[in-house]
C-alpha cells in the first residue's frame, strides 16, 4: 500500500491559523463600536467627536479639533447672515412679536450649539474616560463568560439616525416652499439645527450605554443570586465582582453628568421655548386665521406644516433626553435592591456587608440639570404641564 506525501504549504497554513485566531473585540473592531460607526463620522463631521483611537483606546485629538474649528466658524457666519437679514427686512408692526421671537430663539440656539462645540473641545480627556470604561467593562463580562450583543443597540441607533433625517429633510423641503426660501439659505438656516440636535443625540447615546451596561449587570447579578433550596448552587460570579463592575460603571456615569449638567439645562430651556412658540404660532394661523408673514391674506397651509415639522423635530429631542435620562439612572439604583435580596438569601448578619448596603442605598444616581433639578420621566410631565399653561396665558393676550 502506497501512501503519497501532501505538499506542504506555509503560507496556507498561516492564513488558516490566522482566522481561527479570536477575533479583535476591542477599539475600533469591537461590536460595541461597529454598531454605531456611522453615527461616529457623521458626528465627527459637525466637530463634536474631536477622538481618535490609539491602538484599543479612545484618546483625544488635536488633529480632530480642526472640525470643531470649522464648525464654529460656519456657525458664526450663517448667525450672522440670518441675522443681518433679519433686521435688514422691513415687517409690518403687527409682525415685529413674531420677529423679535425668531430672532430670540436663533440667538439662543446659536449659544447653546457654541457652547456644545467648546465643551467637546475641552472636556475631551473626561468623554474618552467614560468611552473606555464602556469598553473595559464590555472586556470585563465577556471574559467572566456573559458577553454584550450591539443589535438592540445597532437597530436603535439606525431608527434615531433614519427619523432624525427624514424629519430634517422634510423641514428643508416644506420651509422652502412656505418661505419662498432659496436651497442654499434655507440649509444654512437649519444647520445651526441640526448641529444642536446632533450634540443632543451624542449625549442621548451615551446615557443610553451606560442604562444598557447597568441593565446588563444587574441580570448577571440576578442570576448569580444564592439559590434557597438546600442544594449549594454554584455561584456564577461573586458579590465582590459585581460591586467592582458597579463602582466603574457609576464613577463613568458620575462623569458623564458631571460633564453635561449645564447641557441639559441649556438643552431645556431651548427646546421649551421653541415648543412653546411653535405651538403658539400653530394655533394661531390655524384658529384665528392671523395674517402672519402674508400681507394678502391668511397664511398658507405650507407655514401650518412648517412649524409643525419644526415641533416634531424639537419633542423628539426633548422626550429622548428624558428617556435616555431616566433608563440610565434607573438602572443604575437598582443595583441596591438586587443586594438586599441577596443578603437575605444568604441570611447574614454581617455588619460591614449591611454598612456597604447602606452605602449603595445612598450613591443615588441621576441626571442634574445644572444643580436645579432632576431630569427624569416626572419632569416630562412636570415640563407639559407648565408649558400648557404658559400657551394658555399667550393665547389670551390680545393679537
Amino acid at each position: 500500500m502506497m501512501f503519497r506525501a501532501h505538499p506542504f504549504d506555509v503560507e496556507t497554513v498561516f492564513v488558516q491559523a490566522k482566522k481561527q485566531q479570536a477575533k479583535k473585540l476591542r477599539g475600533p473592531d469591537s461590536p460595541f463600536f461597529m454598531s454605531i460607526w456611522p453615527m461616529f463620522y457623521i458626528m465627527r463631521v459637525f466637530g463634536l467627536t474631536p477622538y481618535d483611537f490609539s491602538q484599543d483606546r479612545l484618546v483625544p485629538s488635536n488633529i480632530y479639533l480642526i472640525f470643531s474649528a470649522i464648525a464654529a466658524t460656519l456657525y458664526t457666519y450663517i448667525f450672522y447672515v440670518v441675522i443681518r437679514r433679519s433686521f435688514a427686512i422691513q415687517r409690518d408692526e403687527d409682525n415685529g412679536a413674531v420677529e423679535a421671537t425668531e430672532n430670540t430663539k436663533v440667538i439662543i440656539n446659536y449659544s447653546v450649539t457654541i457652547y456644545e462645540l467648546g465643551l467637546a473641545a475641552f472636556t475631551r480627556r473626561s468623554f474618552v474616560k467614560t468611552w473606555n470604561a464602556l469598553q473595559d467593562y464590555d472586556d470585563d463580562v465577556r471574559q467572566l463568560g456573559y458577553p454584550r450583543k450591539e443589535t438592540q443597540t445597532a437597530i436603535v441607533a439606525w431608527i434615531v439616525t433614519v427619523i432624525m433625517t427624514i424629519n430634517w429633510i422634510a423641514i428643508n423641503r416644506i420651509g422652502m416652499y412656505a418661505f419662498y426660501e432659496a436651497w442654499t439659505y434655507n440649509v444654512g438656516y437649519l444647520i445651526i439645527y441640526v448641529g444642536s440636535s446632533i450634540a443632543v443625540y451624542k449625549f442621548v447615546a451615551m446615557a443610553f450605554f451606560l442604562g444598557q451596561r447597568f441593565h446588563h449587570l444587574n441580570a448577571m447579578a440576578i442570576k448569580s443570586l444564592p439559590s434557597t433550596s438546600g442544594n449549594k448552587s454554584i455561584i456564577t460570579i461573586s458579590k465582590t465582582t459585581i460591586l467592582d463592575l458597579h463602582n466603574d460603571l457609576m464613577t463613568a456615569a458620575e462623569n458623564l453628568e458631571s460633564m453635561y449638567s449645564w447641557s441639559l439645562l441649556f438643552w431645556l430651556g431651548n427646546l421649551g421655548i421653541h415648543i412653546v412658540s411653535n405651538m403658539f404660532y400653530i394655533i394661531v394661523w390655524i384658529f384665528k386665521n392671523a395674517k402672519v408673514l402674508s400681507p394678502e391674506g391668511p397664511p398658507s397651509w405650507g407655514l401650518v406644516f412648517c412649524l409643525s415639522a419644526w415641533l416634531l423635530a424639537f419633542l423628539f429631542q426633548l422626550v429622548l433626553l428624558h428617556i435616555a435620562c431616566h433608563y440610565a439612572s434607573s438602572q443604575a439604583n437598582c443595583i441596591s435592591i438586587i443586594l438586599i435580596e441577596w443578603q437575605v438569601k444568604m441570611r447574614k448578619r454581617n455588619d460591614e456587608y449591611v454598612e456597604s448596603l447602606l452605602q449603595f442605598l445612598n450613591r443615588g444616581f441621576n441626571f442634574s440639570a445644572g444643580g436645579c433639578f432632576y431630569v427624569n420621566l416626572p419632569l416630562l410631565r412636570s415640563i407639559a404641564a407648565l408649558s400648557s399653561t404658559y400657551l394658555v396665558i399667550l393665547l389670551q393676550l390680545p393679537q
